[in-house]
């Protein structure tokens, strides 16, 4: 009954987001004739702009409520997630504390970057080149660790048709 009533309020909100999308489209295409922008096409443009606001955060809010949904309904997705954070939290510390500088940074004489801005500046390019190096590693060595991981195993692929092969059937001699 809750997927019903979720598919309704859905199909009424997207009728009524179009719908007001619509108007402020017919008033720019009625508007925009004229040389100069005037005030009712700077409106339908704000307009529409407004709702393309609503719309993303809408679609955002709701694609958050619905993760955390699922993440708290699986308890196993939780743990995942939380070693995942943790782990990934521990690059940032590590980028943060141990690699990234504490000096403040002089271009010329024009720009002057403090200690504060540089160290979190430094902390983003680390953190971005241990995930970096990371994802490379395991993209080099999955090829690797998939063939120790079936050595162990003796079985055999099983055969299985094509969709456009029909299976053969033996006829029985009477």
């Amino acid at each position: 009954m809750e997927n019903k009533t979720f598919k309704i309020i859905r199909n009424i909100l997207v009728v009524v987001i179009a719908v007001i999308a619509l108007l402020f489209f017919v008033q720019i295409l009625i508007n925009s004739g004229d040389g100069e922008m005037n005030d009712a096409l700077k409106g339908a443009i704000d307009g529409l702009f407004y709702v393309t606001y609503v719309v993303l955060a809408a679609t955002v809010l709701m694609a958050v409520f619905v993760w955390f949904a699922e993440l708290f309904t699986h308890k196993k997705k939780l743990v995942e997630f939380g070693i995942s954070a943790a782990l990934f939290l521990m690059v940032i510390l590590i980028a943060k504390y141990v690699l990234a500088s504490n000096e403040p940074v002089t271009y010329n004489s024009n720009l002057k970057i403090d200690a504060s801005t540089s160290n979190w500046v430094d902390t983003g390019l680390f953190t971005f080149y241990i995930l970096a190096a990371i994802a490379i590693l395991s993209i080099l060595l999955s090829p690797l660790l998939t063939g120790f991981g079936s050595w162990g195993s003796e079985k055999k692929l099983e055969e299985v048709p094509l969709e456009d092969e029909a299976p053969v059937e033996e006829e029985d001699e009477a």
